[in-house]
């Protein structure tokens, strides 16, 4: 009998600290990356960023050059092999263009005609969002009054790092699985569809997502975060790797901005 009474009362105990646990690990993870103030005071951000990846068997190495200020400019410049040079994703207040080179076919890849493109108007909408200078790296902070709803599903390990299991539901339904360093409170790693993938890093529409085709959309993908860097008082993620099947794409980001004055030719199509 006594110890059933123990065990209830673990029982009880537990329960009520699991449903304190998602909003007290959401505060701890926006105070130890800087806090939503900062996050929202980020007007406009520059970053370049280095992607390593194979594509049909080939090496590929893409520069990225990012420039954002809320409210008024997304722009991703891409360069690099496969013909990709001057290709990018343009996305103002009221329109959104992509830019890539022709690029011949190659092995079964049936090639690309290039050209600017006007984003049709659902995949602008989908854009718009990132007319905010730090949305890529702030979907947690803050996360209910974005629609999202968060949830505390358990603890897991990321390579081996003991980590907080939150499931994050957003206004459409999608799903997402974030895990949170349950010692320092900064991001380990996401789980994401293919679809939310590309909305993340700013490729959804782009060049980069029509050459990996539609099928993409529905493959999960995990984004681990292995390096940080403190700018201007918030941790900014300068390494991360990415893990969709067999496929592994390292991006390392360097050269960030904060509240600089963008140059006015980024803003030109």
């Amino acid at each position: 009998m006594f110890k059933k009474i123990i065990l209830a009362i673990y029982i009880f105990s537990s329960l009520k600290s699991t449903a304190q646990t998602v909003d007290e690990i959401l505060n701890q993870y926006e105070i130890k990356n800087g806090g939503k103030e900062k996050f929202a005071a980020i007007t406009t951000l520059q970053y370049s960023g280095n992607i390593k990846m194979q594509m049909m068997g080939m090496p590929m190495n893409i520069g990225v050059a990012n420039f954002i200020e809320t409210g008024k400019l997304y722009r991703k410049e891409l360069s690099g092999m496969f013909g990709l040079k001057g290709a990018y994703t343009l996305v103002t207040d009221t329109e959104g263009y992509t830019f890539s080179p022709t690029i011949p076919s190659y092995g079964d890849f049936q090639g690309m005609e290039g050209g600017i493109k006007k984003m049709e108007n659902n995949v602008f909408l989908e854009n718009k969002n990132k007319l905010n200078a730090m949305e890529e790296f702030s979907t947690l902070i803050d996360c209910r009054s974005k629609g999202f709803i968060p949830e505390f599903v358990g603890m897991a390990t990321v390579e081996k790092v003991n980590c907080y299991k939150i499931k994050l539901t957003a206004k459409d339904g999608l799903i997402a699985t974030y895990f949170i360093d349950a010692t320092t409170y900064l991001l380990k790693q996401v789980e994401l569809l293919g679809k939310q993938m590309m909305d993340k890093l700013g490729l959804n529409g782009g060049p980069l997502s029509e050459m990996m085709g539609g099928n993409i959309n529905k493959q999960k993908m995990a984004i681990i975060y292995v390096e940080y860097a403190e700018i201007n008082g918030i941790k900014f993620p300068t390494k991360q790797k990415l893990q969709l099947g067999a496929v592994d794409v390292e991006i390392e980001n360097s050269e960030i901005q904060m509240n600089q004055t963008i140059d006015k030719k980024w803003y030109a199509n």
